[in-house]
């Protein structure tokens, strides 16, 4: 699966981002409260337009692409009067895709894929945190999911079930199944473990580098210097 992440002159407190993530890379969107990383997200998902600007999946406008862009929100947002298969059908429904026409077998894909296949029936009231959290990755992962882009996955997580994010998501993008993935948080140490690039958006810019760079860079450094 091909398509560099590229995204040129995106104003984001008065200041343009660029940046190149490259396929298969995981990108940690660091930063204080209000620094924009909320925004910078809403552009990746096409949820606001800004101009001037451009964000492209290879060669496309990401704006073309609003069906291979998958949304995990910070709040997993599921329905609770209906079960993990229904929450999980969905984005199915939602363009015509019925039993007959195979969704029993692309929603149990997906929620086989997450772990939460056994699941299925369960009603989403009755469901931990985690496990919310893992279905609402199973149902952004409807469709031809390219991108993957996270606010705050793992947040009032316990560390077991960080620990199961983190795979999953390191191996959705070394398998293929996603092109690359951008998730915002505020755990330091989630980012390090999880990410292969970081973007730190500061006062007065932003600064994108490999992980292993990031840890001698001094404004990277005195951010996760300030957030433990």
């Amino acid at each position: 699966m091909n398509g560099v992440l590229s995204v040129k002159g995106i104003p984001i407190g008065g200041h343009p981002i660029d940046f190149d993530l490259q396929p298969g890379g995981i990108l940690a969107v660091l930063g204080d409260n209000g620094s924009g990383k909320s925004l910078l997200l809403s552009c990746l998902t096409g949820h606001l337009r800004t101009a001037p600007g451009v964000v492209r999946l290879g060669d496309e406008d990401l704006s073309a692409l609003r069906a291979e862009v998958g949304v995990v929100s910070q709040h997993p947002g599921l329905i609770r009067s209906m079960t993990v298969f229904e929450n999980v059908a969905l984005p199915f429904l939602a363009r015509g895709l019925d039993l007959d026409g195979g969704l029993q077998e692309q929603v149990e894909l997906r929620l086989n894929l997450v772990g939460c296949g056994h699941l299925a029936d369960e009603a989403v009231h009755h469901l931990s945190e985690g496990d919310k959290r893992r279905v609402a990755l199973a149902r952004a992962l409807s469709g031809r999911t390219r991108l993957l882009v996270a606010d705050e996955p793992v947040a009032a997580l316990a560390p077991a079930k960080k620990a199961l994010v983190r795979e999953l998501l390191i191996t959705l993008v070394q398998t293929g199944v996603l092109c690359s993935i951008v998730l915002a948080t505020q755990d330091i140490d989630f980012a390090r473990r999880t990410a292969t690039h970081v973007l730190l958006l500061r006062v007065g810019g932003h600064t994108f580098l490999r992980c292993e760079d990031a840890a001698v860079d001094e404004h990277c450094r005195a951010f996760a210097a300030q957030s433990t």
